[in-house]
């Protein structure tokens, strides 16, 4: 079975965002979590051992070409089944600034496309961002004197999310919801937004110690950019998080990935001005230190240790020494 995933978006919030991108970007990171998230039907028949593959530019010529001066972004991924068929994952994410009468029609367009390109089984699921009650879309029909068709898909709504249930949830999609339900919730209030992104941060992600290290950062870099706050606000925020980012989250400081988030950009250059960062390079190299000598124990020669952790073999031969 293939599937469609359309991932409708607004855009009346900070124009410094790129929503689409992130999105993206997120479901990029963390495919299989979100498949198990949107499309739990999907997921049991998924065999994700054998590995997925990402085919952007196969999706250009299928819709992208069609869809001139709107702004979009597509991935389509092929996966394994566990009945050892190949089949694509399409994810078509778009977005929409308000509601479109059309919307079901659109809906229709990229299943034939899609379907006259790949000839696959199509599971499609529109993901609606926005709060309005109002947006319902419903089946695609068509009639003309005895030709009918009726194109229905599956729909995942925010508005009908249930925000306690989210934050029990050990789904990483389950935090990205409910920062996209805060985002609409705080779009005329920064300093709400403030409350509530510094709630998901800390609570949700830094001193979480269920949550895998690769969730943590996928969703800090999220969130970080989701939820934008004015810079002054962004300082507040860093200093609110500083030390959670420094005894509950090490791991965040060498995470090269999500250094250029908003909050931990502010915290990186907070900890150069105040010198801070060689007490930072410190601590790496006592991890680096320890790391060899666990290796030496283990039976790993100097040499082969001194070029796993980057030291030289003076200071390897020294901490087996005094090992």
């Amino acid at each position: 079975m293939g599937e469609v995933l359309v991932l409708e978006k607004r855009v009346s919030y900070s124009p410094r965002t790129d929503y689409d991108a992130l999105w993206k970007k997120i479901i990029s990171e963390l495919f299989e979590e979100f498949i198990l998230f949107f499309a739990p039907d999907l997921y049991e028949a998924i065999d994700f051992g054998k590995g997925i593959v990402f085919l952007e530019q196969e999706l250009h010529k299928v819709i992208i070409k069609h869809k001139k001066g709107k702004k979009i972004a597509d991935k389509i991924v092929k996966v394994s089944l566990k009945n050892g068929e190949e089949k694509y994952v399409f994810i078509h994410i778009e977005i929409q600034g308000k509601k479109d009468p059309d919307f079901s029609r659109r809906m229709f367009t990229y299943f034939y496309r899609l379907f006259d390109r790949f000839q696959e089984n199509i599971y499609s699921i529109a993901i609606l961002t926005d709060l309005s009650k109002s947006n319902n879309p419903q089946p695609f029909q068509y009639s003309f004197y005895g030709t009918e068709l009726t194109y229905r898909f599956n729909t995942y709504k925010f508005n009908e999310e249930d925000i306690p249930s989210l934050k029990k949830s050990t789904n990483p999609f389950a935090i990205a919801v409910l920062a996209g339900i805060y985002l609409h919730q705080t779009e005329k209030n920064y300093h709400k937004r403030y409350e509530v992104k510094k709630k998901l941060l800390k609570d949700f992600i830094l001193t979480n110690p269920n949550l895998k290290s690769i969730y943590a950062e996928a969703l800090f870099y999220f969130i970080d950019y989701l939820l934008y706050l004015p810079h002054e606000l962004t300082k507040q925020l860093t200093k609110d998080l500083s030390i959670n980012i420094e005894k509950e989250a090490k791991h965040m400081l060498y995470s090269e990935k999500i250094k250029e988030a908003p909050t931990l950009a502010e915290y990186f250059k907070t900890v150069r001005e105040e010198g801070f960062e060689k007490g930072i390079e410190k601590g790496k190299m006592e991890e680096k230190r320890n790391l060899a000598a666990e290796l030496l124990r283990e039976g790993f020669s100097v040499e082969k240790v001194a070029k796993m952790v980057k030291l030289s073999l003076d200071e390897v031969k020294e901490i087996g020494k005094n090992s």
